[in-house]
């Protein structure tokens, strides 16, 4: 069964990726990552599209991160993001589901991932995302960057 949400979750964010209505947003978050035990970090890309759901504070969004550096791996994900009213100053936070092979596992499984973000700057945004994946053994990866809305 959990192959099957992962294959669900890749083609909503294949989906959601490639479809360009107009209330569609893009961005790109630069950043670092980090694992724990073998510890690994390094530097890594997220690019996002996202739209809103109407008559609701929540976005649907798909996801792909992409690890730079000697250690590889990638996640893609279907993502819910909640949105936060005036009080938040836009904060926001969201999960989801995907594939992919983080760099501290020995392959491809389903992962899931938490992430809260706070807008610092017109267009400008600070990402702290958790990726864990089924794997058996694999470690959790803590990504955290500057996210560029297009």
């Amino acid at each position: 069964m959990g192959n099957a949400w992962a294959r669900l979750a890749v083609l909503v964010a294949i989906c959601t990726l490639s479809s360009a209505p107009a209330a569609a947003a893009v961005s790109v978050a630069g950043g670092g990552f980090a694992t724990s035990l073998p510890a690994q970090s390094g530097g890594g890309v997220l690019v996002t599209s996202s739209t809103a759901v109407p008559a609701v504070p929540l976005e649907v969004q798909g996801s792909l991160f992409a690890p730079i550096g000697k250690y590889g791996g990638y996640a893609v994900t279907a993502e819910i993001r909640g949105l936060s009213g005036g009080g938040f100053g836009g904060a926001y936070v969201g999960g989801g589901v995907g594939i992919g092979r983080l760099p501290s596992a020995t392959g491809n499984s389903t992962l899931l991932t938490l992430f809260v973000g706070k807008p610092i700057a017109p267009l400008t945004t600070i990402e702290l995302r958790y990726y864990q994946q089924s794997e058996q053994g694999s470690k959790g990866l803590l990504f955290a960057g500057l996210r560029f809305t297009l």
